[in-house]
């Protein structure tokens, strides 16, 4: 997959060859040295760069970095600027997001130093505004047949972007995943991603309904995640974080159920909370049985001071976890009769001992072989862990 793409404006050669090196190893990297290069580079490219970074003051002292803010952001799908200067007063703050910057990083003198965290930090949390901005402007053009079919797939590919790209394996885990929208765009999300301290987190959601309402709730939904679990990715914390987000900025007819798992190879442990989300399937190697992970807590954005109480079980190597959607087991063959729990579990039971990604198609092919193709009426997601 490719590295998001991010332009750095500064005319000091020293800092560009500093700040490229720092931010080579998770994004893509283009310079210019001046406004006029900067803002033909940017046209030039067609809207594929994601992010600009830019000093205030280049050119003189006639402030150019604002000049080239300005013009950026009257271009056709603009990136997001940054700036990044070493004269952080306020004045100066209020001159940059006036003239249509997203965030403002003070840096040093030193090459090397908490700059390039911030920046980096920066330049993510303008990616995920970028994302949503995208899929806000393609619900606003709806109306428009030509400009919808291009504004639907653009979301469906910016949706996709949000979900993980490739398996996980991790020390001795395997992790694999699905999802298909019910329509182009959807209100599903999973994800699976290695914490620093060596643990696994996964998290699969469902925001009522689907379409571009749901998934703009799944994608502030996935930016909250991602930004809590940099502070604290205990079960807790972040399913409480995610029930605010969902509270706060949805509107009150739009909930999501969800599940999030941490867990632990080293003590063979995991700790879950479920709001609300169908009971995922616990399958043990031993007795080749799949046990319910049953619900803790009321569905998120219900009510933004619930607190989310984590629950902690112990799993052997070869166990699996099983989480999917209602697009699974709702799913309806041409009598009307829903898939349902008991034959996922079955699937899982006979399965389970399968690797992920077989175990994954088992569960999508009876499915589809029980619906007999009739459409599928929600978003189908599935989330598959071996242990």
């Amino acid at each position: 997959m490719a590295k998001p793409l991010v332009l750095l404006l500064d005319d000091d050669p020293a800092i560009t060859d500093a700040v490229s090196l720092d931010l080579e190893p998770d994004f893509d990297v283009i310079c210019a040295t001046g406004v006029d290069e900067c803002v033909d580079r940017i046209g030039n490219a067609r809207g594929a760069v994601d992010v600009a970074v830019i000093d205030m003051w280049i050119e003189t002292d006639r402030e150019g970095g604002l000049e080239a803010i300005r013009r950026i952001r009257a271009l056709e799908s603009p990136p997001e600027c940054v700036v990044l200067t070493a004269y952080g007063t306020q004045p100066n703050i209020v001159k940059c997001m006036e003239a249509g910057a997203f965030s403002y990083v003070e840096k040093s003198g030193r090459i090397a130093d908490d700059t390039t965290g911030l920046l980096v930090t920066a330049i993510n949390r303008a990616l995920e505004t970028r994302h949503l901005k995208q899929l806000e402007a393609a619900q606003e053009q709806i109306k428009a047949d030509e400009r919808l079919k291009q504004d639907i797939q653009r979301a469906y590919e910016i949706q996709r972007s949000m979900l993980p790209q490739e398996d996980l394996l991790h020390a001795g885990m395997q992790f694999t995943g699905y999802c298909r929208p019910a329509e182009n765009v959807g209100g599903d999300y999973y994800d699976y991603f290695a914490l620093p301290d060596g643990r696994v987190g996964l998290l699969i959601g469902d925001v009522t309904g689907h379409g571009f309402n749901a998934s703009l709730i799944m994608a502030m939904a996935r930016s909250c995640r991602s930004t809590q679990t940099r502070i604290d990715p205990d079960v807790t914390p972040v399913m409480d974080a995610l029930n605010r987000i969902v509270q706060t900025t949805g509107p009150d007819w739009l909930f999501m159920t969800a599940c999030y798992l941490v867990i632990d190879p080293d003590a063979r442990r995991y700790a879950y909370a479920n709001a609300g989300h169908h009971f995922p399937l616990h399958y043990r190697a031993d007795t080749r049985t799949a046990e319910p992970l049953e619900s803790t807590g009321p569905l998120l954005g219900i009510d933004a001071g619930t607190t989310y109480e984590a629950v902690e079980r112990s799993w052997s190597p070869d166990d699996a976890l099983v989480l999917f959607s209602d697009g699974i087991v709702e799913a309806e063959n041409a009598t009307e009769e829903v898939f349902g729990e008991n034959r996922l579990r079955d699937v899982v039971e006979t399965h389970g001992h399968r690797p992920p990604s077989d175990l994954k198609q088992q569960i999508i092919r009876a499915v589809e072989a029980f619906s007999q193709g009739v459409p599928f009426m929600d978003d189908v997601t599935l989330l598959v862990a071996k242990l």
